[in-house]
């Protein structure tokens, strides 16, 4: 079912994780780091490692296609999305993110298998010829908190 505009002239970050494309906006996405300076050394709990941004470290937590957490960072992850995350940050691990400016799409209610309760998907926009789930930070952290807490 269409409904209204992606927030109209509006900029978002795309998260290229393997099959999935995640949309986030764009000013919830605070740096884009490489995959090396992500320390992989005692990883906090489900979490596969480690980012320093503004002299503190923050957890790197990768996603499957499937929105499940990975137990280890696959090698196609290139980059490292440092996402606000309350008062500090959290890393998702991408193949890449790209920029959209003033992006404008049609938004899709989502079908009724996705619409878990915990899910991080608002609802679905078509870019260029794929699908992308929309979510933003709130929804995104809380989901990887939840996720975290039923190990």
């Amino acid at each position: 079912m269409l409904q209204v505009v992606y927030p109209a002239s509006s900029a978002a970050a795309l998260l290229k994780i393997n099959g999935l494309n995640l949309l986030l906006p764009q000013g919830e996405v605070r740096s884009l780091e490489s995959a090396t300076d992500v320390d992989v050394a005692a990883p906090a709990l489900r979490s596969t490692g480690w980012i320093t941004y503004l002299h503190k470290r923050w957890p790197v937590y990768c996603l499957s296609e499937r929105l499940t957490l990975l137990a280890q960072m696959p090698l196609e992850s290139r980059a490292c999305a440092l996402v606000a995350m309350g008062a500090g940050y959290i890393g998702i691990m991408c193949n890449d993110m790209i920029v959209l400016k003033n992006f404008t799409a049609q938004r899709y209610d989502l079908p009724v298998a996705m619409r878990l309760p915990e899910s991080p998907v608002l609802y679905l926009v078509q870019y260029e010829q794929e699908i992308a789930c929309v979510s933003n930070a709130g929804r995104l952290t809380a989901y990887i908190e939840q996720q975290v807490l039923k190990s």
